[in-house]
């Protein structure tokens, strides 16, 4: 395996993915890439307080910020280089792609040619997962290379 893709979103789980896909990968001694799919700008408006992998968004009591008010690519990029500098490897490349999550996702692998797909399986509820799928499931469903699931939470509703 020469090139493993981790798959990366603002869940705080996001670190755990990091880091395991990234001990996998280097273990393989692959190229490791890690890829945002980035949202409208609604989605980062919306989030609140994020921290994750050092990565400290917009913060609750900035009241609420506007849409056009936001750079959903710096966000982003911003994001993919706090969880380079955690890996502490310069030589990972990083990719925010548009799109819907799972398509755009594929789509990168495919472009790259990886080999390995890492990504995280958030905890969602039995409804929510048997009616509109996750993201999780949609890649797995859809890739031809190998998908290596971390696991993020054991609490299932």
């Amino acid at each position: 395996m020469k090139r493993v893709i981790i798959a990366l979103d603002f869940d705080p789980s996001a670190q755990k993915v990091a880091e395991e896909g990234y001990a996998i990968a280097k273990a393989l001694e692959a190229k490791v890439t890690l890829v945002h799919v980035k949202a409208d700008a609604d989605y980062y408006s919306s989030l609140g307080q994020v921290v994750v992998i050092g990565f400290s968004g917009h913060q609750k009591d900035a009241g609420s910020i506007p849409s056009d008010a936001i750079d959903p690519d710096a966000i982003s990029q911003e994001f993919l280089k706090k969880a380079m500098l955690h890996l502490a490897d310069k030589n990972i490349e990083i990719l925010v792609v548009n799109g819907t999550c799972a398509d755009s996702l594929i789509k990168t692998v495919n472009q790259l040619k990886a080999d390995l797909i890492v990504i995280g399986s958030h905890s969602r509820k039995w409804f929510e997962n048997t009616t509109i799928g996750s993201v999780t499931q949609k890649v797995m469903l859809s890739s031809t290379i190998p998908v290596l699931v971390i696991p993020t939470n054991k609490n299932f509703d």
